[in-house]
Protein backbone atom coordinates (compact mmCIF):
# COMPACT_ATOMS: atom_id res chain seq x y z
CA UNK A 1 0.00 0.00 0.00
CA UNK A 2 2.99 2.18 0.90
CA UNK A 3 4.40 1.44 -2.33
CA UNK A 4 1.10 2.74 -4.36
CA UNK A 5 0.77 6.00 -2.41
CA UNK A 6 4.68 6.37 -3.25
CA UNK A 7 3.76 5.97 -6.82
CA UNK A 8 0.65 8.14 -7.03
CA UNK A 9 2.68 11.19 -5.58
CA UNK A 10 5.66 10.55 -7.86
CA UNK A 11 3.27 10.55 -10.72
CA UNK A 12 1.31 13.96 -9.57
CA UNK A 13 4.65 15.65 -8.91
CA UNK A 14 5.47 14.51 -12.88
CA UNK A 15 2.22 15.93 -13.95
CA UNK A 16 3.00 19.34 -12.24
CA UNK A 17 6.05 19.77 -13.54
CA UNK A 18 5.06 18.87 -17.04
CA UNK A 19 2.20 21.76 -16.58
CA UNK A 20 4.38 24.12 -15.67
CA UNK A 21 6.89 23.58 -18.30
CA UNK A 22 3.67 23.42 -20.94
CA UNK A 23 2.53 27.09 -19.42
CA UNK A 24 6.38 28.76 -20.02
CA UNK A 25 6.46 27.43 -23.23
CA UNK A 26 3.07 28.66 -24.54
CA UNK A 27 1.78 31.96 -24.62
CA UNK A 28 -1.48 32.96 -22.70
CA UNK A 29 -3.92 32.34 -25.95
CA UNK A 30 -2.52 29.21 -26.62
CA UNK A 31 -4.72 27.71 -23.61
CA UNK A 32 -7.56 29.09 -25.11
CA UNK A 33 -6.84 27.83 -28.50
CA UNK A 34 -6.08 24.11 -26.80
CA UNK A 35 -9.39 23.65 -25.02
CA UNK A 36 -11.17 24.82 -28.26
CA UNK A 37 -9.32 22.63 -30.16
CA UNK A 38 -10.57 19.58 -27.69
CA UNK A 39 -13.88 20.98 -28.30
CA UNK A 40 -13.94 20.43 -31.75
CA UNK A 41 -12.71 17.14 -31.70
CA UNK A 42 -15.26 16.04 -29.25
CA UNK A 43 -18.02 17.21 -31.24
CA UNK A 44 -16.46 15.76 -34.83
CA UNK A 45 -16.66 12.40 -32.65
CA UNK A 46 -19.98 12.84 -31.61
CA UNK A 47 -21.28 13.62 -35.00
CA UNK A 48 -19.40 10.61 -36.68
CA UNK A 49 -21.61 8.39 -34.01
CA UNK A 50 -24.75 10.07 -34.50
CA UNK A 51 -24.10 9.95 -38.07
CA UNK A 52 -24.00 6.04 -37.80
CA UNK A 53 -27.12 5.86 -36.24
CA UNK A 54 -30.77 6.04 -37.36
CA UNK A 55 -31.79 9.21 -39.48
CA UNK A 56 -34.77 11.36 -39.20
CA UNK A 57 -36.17 11.92 -43.06
CA UNK A 58 -37.24 16.04 -43.37
CA UNK A 59 -40.51 14.87 -44.62
CA UNK A 60 -42.63 11.75 -44.51
CA UNK A 61 -41.87 9.63 -46.94
CA UNK A 62 -44.72 8.43 -49.18
CA UNK A 63 -44.37 4.52 -51.00
CA UNK A 64 -46.21 5.64 -53.84
CA UNK A 65 -43.37 7.73 -54.53
CA UNK A 66 -41.50 4.88 -55.96
CA UNK A 67 -44.11 2.73 -57.69
CA UNK A 68 -43.48 1.70 -61.52
CA UNK A 69 -45.38 2.34 -64.58
CA UNK A 70 -47.43 -0.80 -63.99
CA UNK A 71 -48.39 -0.42 -60.46
CA UNK A 72 -49.75 3.09 -61.46
CA UNK A 73 -51.47 1.30 -64.00
CA UNK A 74 -53.24 -1.20 -62.33
CA UNK A 75 -54.23 1.06 -59.53
CA UNK A 76 -56.16 3.67 -61.52
CA UNK A 77 -57.86 0.80 -63.40
CA UNK A 78 -59.22 -0.04 -60.14
CA UNK A 79 -59.73 3.23 -58.88
CA UNK A 80 -62.11 3.46 -62.30
CA UNK A 81 -63.98 0.45 -61.34
CA UNK A 82 -64.55 1.56 -57.82
CA UNK A 83 -65.68 5.01 -58.88
CA UNK A 84 -68.67 3.37 -60.73
CA UNK A 85 -69.61 2.02 -56.91
CA UNK A 86 -70.44 5.16 -54.72
CA UNK A 87 -70.11 3.46 -51.94
CA UNK A 88 -66.87 2.55 -51.74
CA UNK A 89 -65.49 5.90 -52.85
CA UNK A 90 -66.05 6.87 -49.64
CA UNK A 91 -63.22 4.93 -48.42
CA UNK A 92 -60.40 5.89 -50.75
CA UNK A 93 -57.15 6.45 -48.74
CA UNK A 94 -53.75 8.18 -49.34
CA UNK A 95 -52.84 4.51 -50.44
CA UNK A 96 -54.04 4.87 -53.66
CA UNK A 97 -52.37 8.20 -54.56
CA UNK A 98 -50.46 7.32 -57.85
CA UNK A 99 -47.41 10.29 -58.49
CA UNK A 100 -45.07 10.54 -60.91
CA UNK A 101 -42.43 7.61 -61.57
CA UNK A 102 -38.85 8.64 -62.04
CA UNK A 103 -37.23 8.66 -65.54
CA UNK A 104 -33.38 8.94 -65.77
CA UNK A 105 -32.32 12.20 -66.24
CA UNK A 106 -30.66 13.29 -69.63
CA UNK A 107 -27.66 15.52 -68.94
CA UNK A 108 -28.54 16.74 -65.52
CA UNK A 109 -32.05 17.46 -66.78
CA UNK A 110 -35.05 16.40 -65.60
CA UNK A 111 -36.82 14.44 -68.58
CA UNK A 112 -40.41 13.33 -68.72
CA UNK A 113 -40.18 11.67 -72.20
CA UNK A 114 -42.28 8.42 -72.03
CA UNK A 115 -45.72 8.40 -71.88
CA UNK A 116 -45.31 5.38 -69.13
CA UNK A 117 -43.89 8.12 -67.12
CA UNK A 118 -46.52 10.28 -67.03
CA UNK A 119 -48.99 9.43 -64.34
CA UNK A 120 -52.97 8.26 -65.66
CA UNK A 121 -54.53 9.89 -62.09
CA UNK A 122 -55.45 8.06 -59.43
CA UNK A 123 -58.50 8.39 -56.56
CA UNK A 124 -59.15 11.22 -54.40
CA UNK A 125 -56.97 10.60 -51.06
CA UNK A 126 -59.65 13.03 -49.18
CA UNK A 127 -61.03 16.49 -48.80
CA UNK A 128 -58.07 18.34 -47.91
CA UNK A 129 -56.15 17.17 -50.57
CA UNK A 130 -54.23 19.62 -52.92
CA UNK A 131 -53.81 18.89 -56.02
CA UNK A 132 -50.33 19.64 -58.01
CA UNK A 133 -50.79 19.79 -61.85
CA UNK A 134 -48.05 20.08 -63.80
CA UNK A 135 -47.84 20.90 -67.66
CA UNK A 136 -44.47 19.68 -69.61
CA UNK A 137 -44.05 21.32 -72.76
CA UNK A 138 -46.39 24.28 -74.58
CA UNK A 139 -48.13 24.42 -78.42
CA UNK A 140 -49.19 21.05 -80.52
CA UNK A 141 -46.44 19.07 -80.11
CA UNK A 142 -46.01 18.41 -83.62
CA UNK A 143 -43.22 17.61 -85.79
CA UNK A 144 -39.94 19.75 -84.98
CA UNK A 145 -39.28 20.65 -81.14
CA UNK A 146 -37.47 23.78 -81.84
CA UNK A 147 -36.59 23.73 -77.76
CA UNK A 148 -35.08 20.18 -78.29
CA UNK A 149 -33.47 21.60 -81.54
CA UNK A 150 -31.66 24.57 -79.45
CA UNK A 151 -29.79 21.63 -76.58
CA UNK A 152 -29.09 19.25 -79.51
CA UNK A 153 -28.02 22.03 -81.23
CA UNK A 154 -25.47 23.60 -78.13
CA UNK A 155 -25.03 19.34 -77.69
CA UNK A 156 -22.92 19.60 -81.21
CA UNK A 157 -25.60 18.27 -83.53
CA UNK A 158 -25.64 19.48 -87.23
CA UNK A 159 -29.17 20.66 -88.63
CA UNK A 160 -29.19 17.38 -90.80
CA UNK A 161 -29.11 14.67 -88.07
CA UNK A 162 -31.24 17.54 -86.06
CA UNK A 163 -34.09 17.27 -88.93
CA UNK A 164 -33.54 14.06 -89.78
CA UNK A 165 -34.50 13.15 -86.02
CA UNK A 166 -37.91 14.56 -86.21
CA UNK A 167 -39.16 13.76 -89.80
CA UNK A 168 -39.11 9.77 -90.06
CA UNK A 169 -37.94 8.93 -93.71
CA UNK A 170 -37.62 12.65 -95.54
CA UNK A 171 -35.28 13.59 -98.54
CA UNK A 172 -33.22 16.43 -98.52
CA UNK A 173 -33.89 18.42 -101.80
CA UNK A 174 -33.21 21.72 -103.61
CA UNK A 175 -35.37 24.77 -104.79
CA UNK A 176 -33.84 28.30 -106.31
CA UNK A 177 -34.27 30.80 -103.72
CA UNK A 178 -34.99 33.74 -105.87
CA UNK A 179 -38.67 31.64 -106.80
CA UNK A 180 -40.95 33.98 -105.90
CA UNK A 181 -43.82 33.73 -102.94
CA UNK A 182 -46.98 35.49 -102.22
CA UNK A 183 -47.30 36.36 -98.21
CA UNK A 184 -49.79 38.62 -96.82
CA UNK A 185 -48.84 40.98 -94.03
CA UNK A 186 -50.05 41.97 -91.07
CA UNK A 187 -51.78 45.27 -92.71
CA UNK A 188 -53.45 43.03 -94.37
CA UNK A 189 -51.48 43.44 -97.97
CA UNK A 190 -50.26 40.93 -100.49
CA UNK A 191 -46.86 41.23 -101.46
CA UNK A 192 -44.67 38.73 -103.86
CA UNK A 193 -41.31 38.59 -103.00
CA UNK A 194 -38.39 36.12 -103.24
CA UNK A 195 -38.23 32.83 -101.02
CA UNK A 196 -34.82 34.73 -100.00
CA UNK A 197 -36.88 37.81 -98.95
CA UNK A 198 -38.86 36.05 -96.97
CA UNK A 199 -37.00 33.70 -94.74
CA UNK A 200 -35.02 36.92 -93.85
CA UNK A 201 -37.97 38.56 -92.54
CA UNK A 202 -39.22 35.73 -90.20
CA UNK A 203 -39.43 36.44 -86.83
CA UNK A 204 -39.44 32.81 -85.05
CA UNK A 205 -36.19 32.23 -83.39
CA UNK A 206 -33.91 34.74 -81.66
CA UNK A 207 -30.34 36.10 -83.38
CA UNK A 208 -28.65 34.47 -80.52
CA UNK A 209 -29.95 31.23 -81.43
CA UNK A 210 -26.83 28.58 -81.82
CA UNK A 211 -26.28 28.09 -86.12
CA UNK A 212 -27.57 24.62 -86.25
CA UNK A 213 -30.59 25.30 -84.66
CA UNK A 214 -31.02 28.50 -86.73
CA UNK A 215 -30.25 26.23 -89.93
CA UNK A 216 -33.29 23.69 -88.97
CA UNK A 217 -35.89 26.65 -88.31
CA UNK A 218 -34.66 28.06 -92.56
CA UNK A 219 -35.14 24.40 -93.79
CA UNK A 220 -38.95 23.76 -92.04
CA UNK A 221 -39.80 27.21 -93.06
CA UNK A 222 -38.76 27.07 -96.60
CA UNK A 223 -40.10 23.74 -96.68
CA UNK A 224 -43.86 25.09 -95.17
CA UNK A 225 -44.31 27.95 -97.55
CA UNK A 226 -43.80 25.15 -100.42
CA UNK A 227 -46.42 22.82 -98.68
CA UNK A 228 -49.39 25.88 -97.94
CA UNK A 229 -48.71 26.09 -101.90
CA UNK A 230 -48.71 22.58 -102.64
CA UNK A 231 -52.14 21.57 -100.26
CA UNK A 232 -53.58 25.33 -101.38
CA UNK A 233 -54.41 26.14 -97.59
CA UNK A 234 -54.56 29.84 -98.45
CA UNK A 235 -56.79 31.78 -101.46
CA UNK A 236 -55.00 34.30 -103.16
CA UNK A 237 -51.43 34.00 -101.34
CA UNK A 238 -49.05 31.51 -100.43
CA UNK A 239 -48.10 32.13 -96.74
CA UNK A 240 -49.34 34.42 -94.20
CA UNK A 241 -47.49 36.63 -91.11
CA UNK A 242 -49.51 34.89 -88.94
CA UNK A 243 -47.01 32.31 -86.67
CA UNK A 244 -50.64 30.69 -85.09
CA UNK A 245 -51.41 29.73 -88.98
CA UNK A 246 -48.12 30.00 -90.40
CA UNK A 247 -45.27 31.59 -89.49
CA UNK A 248 -44.34 34.56 -87.74
CA UNK A 249 -43.20 37.10 -90.39
CA UNK A 250 -42.48 41.00 -90.14
CA UNK A 251 -42.70 43.11 -93.33
CA UNK A 252 -40.90 45.93 -91.30
CA UNK A 253 -38.13 43.47 -89.60
CA UNK A 254 -34.73 45.51 -89.92
CA UNK A 255 -32.78 43.34 -91.53
CA UNK A 256 -29.67 44.24 -90.03
CA UNK A 257 -30.33 43.51 -87.05
CA UNK A 258 -30.19 39.47 -87.47
CA UNK A 259 -26.81 38.60 -88.75
CA UNK A 260 -26.96 35.09 -87.36
CA UNK A 261 -30.35 34.03 -88.72
CA UNK A 262 -28.82 35.93 -91.98
CA UNK A 263 -26.50 33.75 -92.06
CA UNK A 264 -27.97 30.36 -92.14
CA UNK A 265 -30.44 31.43 -94.48
CA UNK A 266 -27.57 31.91 -96.54
CA UNK A 267 -25.90 28.69 -95.62
CA UNK A 268 -28.91 26.37 -96.41
CA UNK A 269 -30.35 27.76 -99.59
CA UNK A 270 -32.50 26.26 -101.53
CA UNK A 271 -32.79 23.62 -99.26
CA UNK A 272 -35.86 21.75 -98.06
CA UNK A 273 -37.50 18.80 -96.76
CA UNK A 274 -39.28 15.95 -99.32
CA UNK A 275 -41.22 13.30 -99.01
CA UNK A 276 -42.30 10.96 -102.10
CA UNK A 277 -41.37 14.03 -104.21
CA UNK A 278 -43.25 16.84 -102.48
CA UNK A 279 -42.30 19.19 -100.08
CA UNK A 280 -43.78 17.98 -96.54
CA UNK A 281 -45.53 19.64 -94.09
CA UNK A 282 -42.61 20.77 -91.77
CA UNK A 283 -44.55 21.59 -88.61
CA UNK A 284 -43.00 22.98 -85.30
CA UNK A 285 -43.48 23.84 -82.03
CA UNK A 286 -41.93 25.32 -78.92
CA UNK A 287 -41.79 22.77 -76.97
CA UNK A 288 -42.62 18.99 -77.01
CA UNK A 289 -42.23 18.62 -73.45
CA UNK A 290 -40.31 15.49 -73.71
CA UNK A 291 -42.34 14.10 -76.74
CA UNK A 292 -43.37 14.78 -80.04
CA UNK A 293 -46.72 13.10 -81.29
CA UNK A 294 -48.05 11.74 -84.54
CA UNK A 295 -50.22 14.43 -86.72
CA UNK A 296 -53.67 12.34 -86.60
CA UNK A 297 -53.57 12.63 -83.19
CA UNK A 298 -53.20 16.14 -82.30
CA UNK A 299 -54.92 17.39 -85.28
CA UNK A 300 -57.01 14.25 -86.70
CA UNK A 301 -57.13 13.36 -90.19
CA UNK A 302 -54.86 10.32 -91.94
CA UNK A 303 -51.69 9.40 -90.80
CA UNK A 304 -48.93 11.32 -92.56
CA UNK A 305 -45.46 9.22 -92.79
CA UNK A 306 -43.06 11.93 -91.56
CA UNK A 307 -45.02 13.47 -88.99
CA UNK A 308 -44.25 10.77 -86.25
CA UNK A 309 -43.93 11.19 -82.54
CA UNK A 310 -40.88 10.67 -81.08
CA UNK A 311 -39.50 10.80 -77.35
CA UNK A 312 -37.44 14.11 -76.87
CA UNK A 313 -35.56 14.57 -73.36
CA UNK A 314 -33.20 16.95 -74.65
CA UNK A 315 -35.89 20.01 -74.77
CA UNK A 316 -36.47 19.07 -70.63
CA UNK A 317 -33.64 21.12 -70.15
CA UNK A 318 -35.36 24.25 -71.16
CA UNK A 319 -36.64 26.34 -68.37
CA UNK A 320 -39.83 26.79 -69.75
CA UNK A 321 -40.04 22.46 -69.84
CA UNK A 322 -42.68 22.79 -67.02
CA UNK A 323 -45.41 24.76 -65.72
CA UNK A 324 -46.67 23.86 -62.27
CA UNK A 325 -50.14 24.79 -61.18
CA UNK A 326 -52.13 24.13 -57.27
CA UNK A 327 -55.25 23.43 -56.34
CA UNK A 328 -57.49 22.28 -53.50
CA UNK A 329 -59.78 19.58 -53.81
CA UNK A 330 -62.93 21.79 -53.14
CA UNK A 331 -61.65 24.10 -55.55
CA UNK A 332 -61.20 21.74 -58.32
CA UNK A 333 -64.33 20.18 -57.93
CA UNK A 334 -66.26 23.40 -57.82
CA UNK A 335 -65.17 24.13 -61.25
CA UNK A 336 -65.93 20.32 -62.80
CA UNK A 337 -68.81 20.48 -60.64
CA UNK A 338 -69.21 16.80 -59.95
CA UNK A 339 -70.26 17.20 -56.01
CA UNK A 340 -67.57 15.66 -53.60
CA UNK A 341 -64.34 14.69 -56.01
CA UNK A 342 -63.31 11.09 -55.93
CA UNK A 343 -61.54 10.18 -59.23
CA UNK A 344 -59.30 12.03 -61.21
CA UNK A 345 -58.72 9.68 -64.67
CA UNK A 346 -56.02 10.99 -67.13
CA UNK A 347 -55.17 7.82 -68.27
CA UNK A 348 -57.09 8.65 -71.77
CA UNK A 349 -53.59 9.75 -73.60
CA UNK A 350 -52.41 10.27 -77.36
CA UNK A 351 -48.99 8.65 -77.88
CA UNK A 352 -47.06 10.90 -77.04
CA UNK A 353 -48.68 11.90 -73.81
CA UNK A 354 -51.37 14.69 -73.97
CA UNK A 355 -54.55 14.08 -72.24
CA UNK A 356 -57.39 13.46 -74.98
CA UNK A 357 -60.14 13.07 -72.38
CA UNK A 358 -59.54 13.83 -68.38
CA UNK A 359 -62.55 12.18 -66.73
CA UNK A 360 -63.64 13.63 -63.12
CA UNK A 361 -65.92 11.64 -60.85
CA UNK A 362 -67.90 12.85 -57.94
CA UNK A 363 -70.81 11.89 -55.70
CA UNK A 364 -72.77 13.57 -57.58
CA UNK A 365 -71.79 12.03 -60.76
CA UNK A 366 -69.36 11.95 -63.88
CA UNK A 367 -68.25 14.66 -66.31
CA UNK A 368 -65.45 14.52 -69.18
CA UNK A 369 -64.00 17.05 -70.40
CA UNK A 370 -61.26 17.26 -73.23
CA UNK A 371 -56.99 17.63 -72.73
CA UNK A 372 -57.80 20.70 -74.27
CA UNK A 373 -60.26 22.40 -72.07
CA UNK A 374 -58.10 21.21 -68.89
CA UNK A 375 -55.13 23.45 -70.10
CA UNK A 376 -57.14 26.19 -71.00
CA UNK A 377 -58.88 25.81 -67.12
CA UNK A 378 -55.10 25.88 -65.88
CA UNK A 379 -53.80 28.03 -68.23
CA UNK A 380 -51.74 25.73 -69.42
CA UNK A 381 -50.41 25.78 -73.25
CA UNK A 382 -50.74 21.68 -74.05
CA UNK A 383 -52.71 19.05 -72.64
CA UNK A 384 -48.93 16.78 -71.86
CA UNK A 385 -50.55 16.96 -68.13
CA UNK A 386 -50.41 15.01 -65.15
CA UNK A 387 -50.99 15.91 -61.39
CA UNK A 388 -49.60 14.35 -57.85
CA UNK A 389 -50.90 15.45 -54.11
CA UNK A 390 -49.26 17.08 -51.74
Amino acid sequence: MFQLQQLKISFENLASDAWAKIRKLLPIWGFPAILISLGLIFLVIQVAVTAGGASKPAKAYKPEWNRTANEAAGDTEQAVQAAAQPAALSSASSSAVLTIPTTTPVQGSTAVDSVASLSPGSAVPGPNAVFVFKCYGRAHGVGMCMDGVHYRAEAGQDYHQILNYYYTGITLSKIDDSMPVKVKGHDGAVRTMSMHDYLMKLQEEPNDSPMEELKCLYVAARTYVLSCRVRNKHQGYDVCSSGDCCQAFDENKSVANYPNNNAAVEATAGEIMTSEGQPIIAAYCGSCGGHTDNNEDVWGGSPISYLRGKPDSYCAQSPRFVATKEISTGDLSGRVGVGELKLVDLSDRTPGGRVRTAKFVGSSGTKNMTGKALAEMFGFRTPRIEYSFR
